[in-house]
């Protein structure tokens, strides 16, 4: 398989902190007219107040998992975050991707918005980098595929380390949680059934 080039190549980072602030300014936008107070949506979400006040002041930007609980703690599309931008088509151009910064981990959108049935991302994360602790979301199944380094998956307790072409498939509800065990980048596809709705 060729080598891609690394997420600085790709992607601009300057676009992506634009878009983390973007996301933070939707999420505030969205709070206030629901007319609810950051400690209420926080609680919410199961996020602390702090941590909500830094992403809506754009200086961080959310997991997709946390994303999708604080939006969906008021009753919204993760799209809207987005400002409800869609495809106009069934392709998502490498320059047209949405992406998602954490602590070591982009994830980008490869689906187009609102596909239904499934969603595909792509995730680079740094040597270390991971979900944090152990989530579930909405969903039927999730599939990863790794495609370039190590993958470290924990569901329900039992531990699975992937290798490059390995995949794991398991239910969204499942509780689970992933880091990258090695001291290099990892690419790794995600699909999920049905889509969470970007």
């Amino acid at each position: 398989m060729t080598e891609r080039p690394t997420v600085r190549n790709e992607h601009d980072l300057g676009t992506e902190e634009r878009d983390a602030g973007h996301v933070g300014v939707r999420v505030r936008e969205l709070r206030k007219a629901r007319r609810l107070s950051a400690r209420e949506l926080a609680s919410r979400a199961g996020v602390s107040a702090a941590y909500l006040s830094r992403l809506e002041n754009g200086r961080l930007s959310p997991t997709v998992s946390t994303l999708t609980r604080i939006m969906r703690a008021m009753g919204e599309p993760v799209s809207s975050a987005f400002g409800e931008r869609d495809s106009s088509g069934p392709v998502v151009r490498v320059h047209e991707r949405r992406v998602i910064r954490e602590r070591g981990v982009a994830d980008y959108l490869l689906s187009p918005t609102r596909s239904g049935r499934l969603e595909v991302l792509e995730t680079v994360i740094q040597p270390g980098g991971g979900s944090g602790e152990t989530y579930t979301h909405p969903g039927n199944e999730e599939c990863i595929v790794v495609l370039q380094g190590a993958l470290r998956v924990w569901l329900d307790g039992d531990q699975y380390d992937l290798a490059p072409g390995d995949a794991i498939t398991f239910p969204c509800r499942t509780p689970h949680r992933w880091e990258n065990p090695s001291r290099g980048e990892a690419r790794v596809m995600w699909v999920l059934t049905p889509a969470i709705g970007w």
